[in-house]
């Protein structure tokens, strides 16, 4: 939708991470951005070289501004930083131009 602003990122953690710790936090933080408004979703990518992209999906600047300021977000993210990412970034996206959605009918060929 055009407006919508989309987050990009690509955050690489440390050797030492508790999986098991990071996971809890990161349902914890779903639990929390899914139940904000302007929220649309959020997903990840994983390539074939081991790169993981996550793409968050806001429908305004404002919706996203919420949840950055977010309390408990802001908290986990000083801790990410801290304790579970050695690097990475984010690039905030807004959405200039949409194709679609489209859908392509199949066609019937003689034989």
């Amino acid at each position: 939708m055009i407006g919508e602003v989309i987050v990009v990122g690509d955050l690489k953690l440390r050797d030492s991470v508790s999986l098991e710790e990071y996971h809890r936090l990161g349902e914890t933080m779903y639990d929390i951005v899914s139940r904000l408004p302007g929220f649309v979703s959020v997903k990840s990518f994983k390539a074939d070289d081991g790169e993981e992209l996550t793409l968050f999906r806001f429908a305004s600047e404002e919706a996203l501004e919420a949840w950055r300021t977010h309390p408990e977000h802001v908290e986990t993210m000083k801790r990410g930083h801290a304790e579970f990412y050695s690097s990475g970034f984010l690039q905030i996206c807004k959405v200039i131009r949409e194709v679609g959605p489209f859908e392509h009918v199949s066609r019937s060929h003689p034989s």
